[in-house]
């Protein structure tokens, strides 16, 4: 909770006016009962009705200025939490974009959206309402002692023997409730990601007709997120009449004890009535106490899930004196480049140079490494042994931001955002890029006429991750934001695997007229990569094969027999 306080510290102006507007709403609250004790001693046993008019503008009074106060305390502390849980919010957001790929690989989507909006809502709370109803208890409990005490010292005994007990109940409640919202966070992690990943995969469900897989799936973590919550309302369940009951006890205990007073002559009607009147004050505070402690021990849980994730640090760092270069060619060089995810040896043995304006293309099977070579040219993860130099610089000397502006690149999995489509080609570069060049990058990509036919043309809305076109569409428009990037460095990474022959031919061609770019094309088809200057053959993280079309087809080696499977004893494709 540390931290908590650098945030608080920021708005202490507010608190103290708040807090001040407090006390003078609980210093009317003590009048109130003065009064009613006059009422009782001066007009109704002493028959002074001259001053009933008066009491009654006082109670008014008392009424009116404790509203004004109210709000003044009340609308500060909203307002500071809601400032303070918008700033942590902020804050958590930028610093999870900050955190490396390996964190997302290892922490799931529904785990995250739990801590920045479950519990970030919590702190929100803790440090506004909830924070403020708990303050107002401690100063309202304090007065009103105070206040008892000047009216009778014995009677307020009774108060001090009544509050050990609610606290010994508070604390046990906070301790069990503080594990249980622990248990009842995770279990709503959980639940988020399988609702989301649900969701996102509705077509994949369908088409597998897993509904009631799903459905299953979802109700077990659902039954358990019931169960959590069952368990908690247990808890309140018990705790909570249990503090209420001692309350009122204490209520039935002061109107014994004080009547015999009252007969004793040791007190007059009007104190008494002052007195159960203090007595109502200071049950509410403690019947609240329950509730409060439930609400901060919640917002502790949170507080800490929150450390956690501003704890992490991300595993690609920002060099500290970032080389500065001016203007870059595309020049990509590996040196003897390897890569280790845990225990698990990924690439080993790299060494590839690609110089401005040629093609590399990368072939290989399925998980040999391909796609770990464009995560480490955009520093996704380091290498384990090796350097990987941009235009003679390694790239680790230079700074994130410009390492990957410097690049466009089409991911197998094309993600495409729920907006325009101008907008989602205009990803790379949004707001900087012309309408021309929009469209330009569309034509290239084959992707303009398909564009043209959709309901509102380019600022057609498209549903999340792309829902609502085909795969080839989706890649098309890939392409085209990749493209209207104008990045040096131009990444393909199964790019057209979506596209039947003719399109990709199409594409094909039409990049290759693209001047003044260096090419990464990774693919499964001899097709996507058949024009490259240089081809490698990617075989359990090593390369197997390297050369130009002609020569790898002479070798007659792993290339070849891709060949042979895709093409059989025919011509060779687009020649």
């Amino acid at each position: 909770m540390g931290y908590l306080w650098n945030y608080g510290k920021k708005y202490w102006g507010y608190y103290l006016m708040a807090i001040a507007a407090m006390c003078v709403s609980i210093g009317l609250d003590m009048l109130s009962p003065r009064l009613i004790q006059a009422m009782i001693d001066e007009v109704i046993v002493g028959g002074r009705m001259e001053l009933l008019l008066r009491l009654l503008l006082g109670l008014l009074g008392i009424g009116l200025g404790r509203a004004i106060f109210q709000y003044v305390k009340e609308f500060t502390f909203d307002c500071v939490g809601a400032n303070i849980g918008c700033k942590i919010r902020k804050e958590l957001f930028d610093h999870i974009q900050t955190l490396s790929v390996g964190y997302f690989d290892s922490h799931n989507t529904g785990e995250l959206m739990a801590r920045v909006k479950d519990d970030v809502e919590k702190i929100w709370n803790a440090m506004g309402f909830v924070g403020m109803l708990a303050i107002e208890c401690v100063i309202h409990c304090t007065v009103v002692l105070l206040c008892m005490l000047r009216i009778s010292p014995l009677l307020t005994l009774l108060a001090l023997a009544v509050m050990p007990v609610i606290a010994v109940c508070a604390i046990r409640m906070e301790r069990e409730m503080g594990e249980v919202y622990e248990e009842i966070s995770e279990e709503t992690a959980r639940l988020n990601t399988v609702a989301q990943e649900n969701l996102a995969g509705a077509r994949t469900v369908k088409a597998f007709a897993r509904e009631n897989y799903e459905l299953k799936k979802f109700r077990e973590r659902n039954q358990q997120f019931y169960r959590l919550n069952m368990k908690q309302a247990r808890m309140l369940a018990f705790y909570q009449p249990l503090i209420s009951a001692v309350g009122q006890g204490f209520l039935m205990a002061v109107v014994l004890a004080g009547g015999v007073l009252v007969i004793m002559d040791s007190m007059t009607i009007g104190e008494l009535g002052a007195f159960l009147e203090y007595a109502n004050y200071i049950i509410w505070p403690m019947e609240m106490v329950g509730w409060l402690s439930n609400d901060l021990a919640s917002a502790a849980a949170s507080s800490r899930k929150i450390q956690k994730v501003f704890q992490e640090k991300a595993e690609i760092q920002e060099p500290e004196n970032p080389v500065e270069l001016k203007e870059i060619t595309g020049e990509v060089r590996f040196e003897n480049v390897g890569l280790k995810l845990g225990e698990r040896q990924i690439l080993s043995h790299i060494d590839i140079v690609v110089r401005p304006g040629q093609t590399l293309g990368i072939m290989g099977m399925t998980g040999a490494g391909k796609s770990s070579l464009i995560h480490l040219l955009q520093r996704f993860y380091d290498p384990a042994e090796g350097r990987i130099l941009l235009d003679g610089t390694d790239i680790r000397r230079l700074s994130l931001g410009r390492l990957r502006s410097s690049m466009a690149v089409v991911m197998q999995d094309v993600f495409l955002f729920s907006d325009t489509v101008a907008r989602n080609i205009e990803t790379g570069q949004k707001g900087e890029i012309e309408a021309e060049t929009v469209y330009w990058a569309a034509e290239t990509a084959c992707a303009h006429p398909f564009i043209r036919q959709l309901g509102a043309g380019y600022e057609t809305v498209v549903g999340e991750r792309g829902v609502g076109l085909s795969g080839g569409q989706k890649q098309r428009i890939s392409i085209a934001r990749a493209l209207a990037k104008k990045a040096p460095i131009l990444v393909l990474d199964d790019a057209t695997s979506a596209l039947d022959m003719e399109t990709e031919k199409e594409i094909q061609e039409k990049l290759g007229q693209v001047q003044g770019c260096t090419r990464i094309i990774i693919g499964h088809r001899i097709s996507s990569v058949r024009h490259a200057d240089e081809i490698i053959i990617i075989e359990n993280g090593e390369i197997a094969e390297r050369g130009s079309h002609e020569t790898l087809m002479a070798k007659k080696g792993r290339y070849y027999e891709t060949w042979k499977v895709q093409y059989g004893e025919e011509d060779e494709p687009w020649r």
